[in-house]
């Protein structure tokens, strides 16, 4: 049975305006926080496999109208993830269990870009361009039954993520608007490398890229407008 809970893009910004939301002068406060929960057990109590996720993140943002609708802003973030995998099996007659827990903890900084198209009054059009670069620490633990060596891994990361979110922001008043955005092109590259000091000692490099028409995860924010 999968289990579900999802959280993401609670989106709060501020904009000091005595005119327009968007006029050059502005500057814009805000962010977004987010956390999810994955469950899975199996009904066989054999042989079978079992895992439990969660994520939390954080990302506070400030932005500033160098021109009308054009803003230029930076954003700083914190991503926590853990991840349980427990593994059920037999070996002869003897029953065996191992646990994998790894904790992933990284900080973010990257500027961002976002410039506005007006449609009617209430509603505009935007497209967003974001860059950061993440540093994480991972580490992961093996523990379990029977005459195994388990041992655990450390490592550290760096990561650079761009990409293209475009999105509709509408103002049903002065000071509120509600956006729907999504991420139409996203890249990551990600750089891995463990302490040489363990055993096991690994180092990867690995790349993503994905396009919107086939991930697509909207997103929606409410924000106020002062």
């Amino acid at each position: 049975m999968k289990i579900q809970l999802l959280l993401l893009a609670v989106l709060c910004t501020a904009a000091f305006t005595s005119i327009a939301q968007t006029d050059k002068g502005n500057t814009i406060i805000g962010g977004s926080i987010g956390y999810g929960k994955d469950k899975l057990r199996p009904v066989s109590t054999m042989n079978y496999g079992a895992s439990e996720s969660t994520f939390f993140n954080v990302m506070p943002r400030v932005g500033h109208f160098f021109s009308k609708n054009l803003a230029i802003g930076l954003s700083i973030g914190y991503d926590e993830r853990k991840n349980v995998v427990e593994q059920f099996f037999t070996v002869g007659n003897s029953p065996l269990i191992s646990t994998s827990i790894q904790r992933d903890k990284s900080f973010n900084v990257g500027p961002f870009v976002r410039y506005y198209v007006d449609i009617t009054d209430k509603f505009k059009f935007f497209g967003e361009a974001n860059f950061d670069v993440a540093f994480g620490k991972t580490n992961q633990s093996l523990s379990g039954t029977g005459s195994f060596n388990y041992q655990s891994v450390e490592s550290k990361s760096t990561t650079y993520n761009a990409s293209i979110n475009p999105g509709f922001a509408f103002f049903p008043a002065k000071k509120w608007a509600i956006e729907f955005s999504f991420p139409l092109l996203a890249y990551s590259k990600r750089n891995d490398k463990s302490d040489e000091n363990y055993q096991n000692a690994i180092a990867f490099d690995s790349n993503s890229f994905t396009f919107g028409l086939n991930t697509f995860v909207p997103s929606l924010g409410f924000n106020f407008h002062f």
